[in-house]
């Protein structure tokens, strides 16, 4: 089992991370936990910076999160892709967060 770190904290089991995007409410902030390519979990602040919209509400394609309003995909560094490369309405990129699996639960360092 990997030493905690100060400041990090479980924030769901590797089963739910794999069945759906999982929102997470951790230091006061959301945050979204997918896992890529099966093995390994990803967790960024959960906000589309084009629409403001749920990264959770949406759904895991080929290890990147898609966002439901306009179909974003955020990859688990938080940098995006848009359709067409439109990204100049965009606020603030989500931030990424160093996460670890230990036992059966994704664990995250996430700064309030």
């Amino acid at each position: 089992m990997k030493q905690a770190p100060s400041g990090s904290r479980a924030l769901c089991t590797v089963s739910a991370a794999l069945e759906a995007p999982q929102r997470v409410m951790c230091a006061g902030r959301a945050v979204v936990v997918w896992m890529v390519e099966g093995d390994r979990p990803a967790v960024i602040d959960d906000r589309c910076p084009h629409g403001n919209a749920r990264l959770s509400d949406g759904y895991v394609l080929y290890g990147r999160i898609v966002c439901p309003l306009h179909m974003w995909t955020f990859g688990a560094d938080g940098h995006a892709q848009a359709p067409g490369g439109r990204m100049e309405a965009a606020g603030p990129m989500p931030q990424a967060y160093e996460s670890w699996i230990s036992e059966d639960e994704v664990w995250a360092r996430v700064d309030g």
